[in-house]
């Protein structure tokens, strides 16, 4: 689940992590519920408008130039594989107007203070569809066929409607009985890890604990709907096997600041997906922040940080603890990539054997400028494949071997202004890739291509 800023296609294997959602447009019993969901007709999630995408062809961005846009362009095209010929981009003047995410087979994009959500397609780089969601405040996901938006209003019932993600025809939208404030989180997953028109879990602020919504993929119905608790804020949502799956932890900036008062007990659950029946439960010790990691190979993996201090651990498929570790450091910003987990400190990268938290490697970055752009996490870095992923510095892309530390590097231009070339986003598809930093953004070839 991912909204108007955050990146998507890095998302952890397997699972969705929650967003705060923001403005698109300017702006430890589990409970059943009685009333699961609300169907009204006509009820619309989003409309459907003139599709238009805010990037520049090749022969657009020639006719209106933009010595910056122009500058990023060449440098792109001078880099190696997997970056090929620039096909699209557009230039801007700060402030993050341009966000570009890589879905299946094409990039959806939303510009600032505009309500307009476009699928560009990955092939002609036309906008495919376009749509005006009904509500300012909005969250989505995605999966091969589908794509998920949810309407947010601190006042009225939640949204959530799905969407054919070849030509944005709506296939259902209904209500959930859980309004959203914001700055509260929320988190969907896909059941079938997102390969078809698999099952939804929605988990929503309700009440004392967090509301959470199946819904048959292919026509909305409410397969169960229940009020979940002893899960933390509910950061992380997602199959922990094909019955299982996991709930809990907070968002990953708050290990920073763990509450030294903090009562710890429940915040992370493992619950049956057929009807949301508890499985098992970890506790946190007193004063202790618990992150969801993601899920490897039937294991869940938690970083856990108390004042001063962090582990990494993994829990089996009853919640026991498998192996802990103290990363170097007292790391606490992570990401699970593969079969690794990539931790970061001031000074360094480090990586961790996700089977048994044994050390990978290490890498140092430097320490006497700022080596990554401001807001930067590693959840951030799209994946190119099993092993590798981009990397965004202040001087240049790279291409990082999550298996082994080595990276390439693929140099951005600088012009005596530092920030103006740094990359706040990339995106990925089987067939584009998309470099937006803070005067513009471009998106190339991707070369090889990958299958869709």
């Amino acid at each position: 689940m991912t909204d108007g800023t955050a990146a998507s296609g890095s998302e952890d294997q397997h699972g969705r992590r929650t967003w705060l959602p923001i403005a698109v447009a300017g702006a430890l019993v589990a409970a059943v519920i009685g009333v699961v969901a609300i169907r009204s007709d006509p009820l619309t999630c989003a409309k459907r408008v003139d599709a238009k995408s805010p990037l520049l062809s090749v022969d657009g961005m020639a006719a209106q130039p933009d010595q910056r846009l122009d500058t990023l362009a060449a440098a792109v095209n001078g880099w190696a594989d997997p970056f090929g010929p620039v096909r699209a981009g557009v230039g801007y003047d700060y402030d993050q107007w341009l966000h570009l995410y890589g879905l299946s087979d094409g990039l959806l994009a939303l510009t600032k203070d505009n309500a307009r959500m476009s699928l560009v397609d990955d092939a002609s780089l036309e906008a495919r569809w376009s749509l005006v969601p009904a509500t300012k405040r909005t969250a989505w996901d995605a999966s091969d066929d589908d794509f998920l938006l949810l309407d947010l209003t601190k006042d009225s019932p939640t949204r959530v409607g799905s969407f054919d993600l070849a030509s944005g025809k709506e296939s259902w939208c209904l209500e959930v009985p859980a309004a959203h404030a914001d700055g509260e989180p929320v988190a969907t997953t896909y059941l079938d890890g997102g390969s078809g028109k698999g099952d939804v879990l929605v988990a929503l602020p309700k009440d004392a604990g967090l509301l959470v919504t199946r819904l048959r993929g292919k026509d909305g119905q409410v397969v169960w709907s229940k009020t979940l608790t002893g899960v933390g804020r509910g950061d992380y949502l997602g199959p922990l096997d094909q019955d299982t799956f996991v709930l809990g932890g907070v968002e990953e900036y708050r290990l920073a600041t763990p509450d030294p008062k903090g009562r710890g007990g429940a915040v992370i659950r493992a619950f049956a997906q057929k009807d949301g029946a508890r499985e098992w439960t970890w506790d946190a010790d007193p004063g202790t922040a618990a992150h969801v990691v993601g899920v490897h190979d039937g294991h869940t993996l938690v970083v856990t940080a108390t004042a001063g201090r962090s582990a990494l651990l993994a829990l089996d498929d009853e919640g026991g603890e498998v192996w802990r570790i103290r990363p170097a450091g007292d790391a606490v910003e992570s990401t699970l990539r593969g079969d690794v987990v990539l931790m970061r400190t001031k000074t360094g990268l480090d990586a961790y054997d996700a089977a048994t938290g044994k050390p990978r490697w290490h890498t140092d970055v430097p320490t006497d400028r700022t080596y990554f752009p401001y807001g930067f996490t590693l959840s951030q870095m799209p994946s190119l494949d099993a092993t590798h992923v981009l990397m965004p510095t202040t001087t240049a892309l790279r291409v990082l071997d999550v298996t082994t530390g080595k990276s390439a590097p693929y140099p951005l231009p600088t012009d005596g202004i530092s920030t103006t070339y740094w990359p706040y986003q990339l995106a990925v598809t089987p067939k584009l890739l998309g470099v937006v930093t803070n005067t513009g953004g471009v998106v190339a070839d991707r070369i090889p291509a990958t299958a869709g």
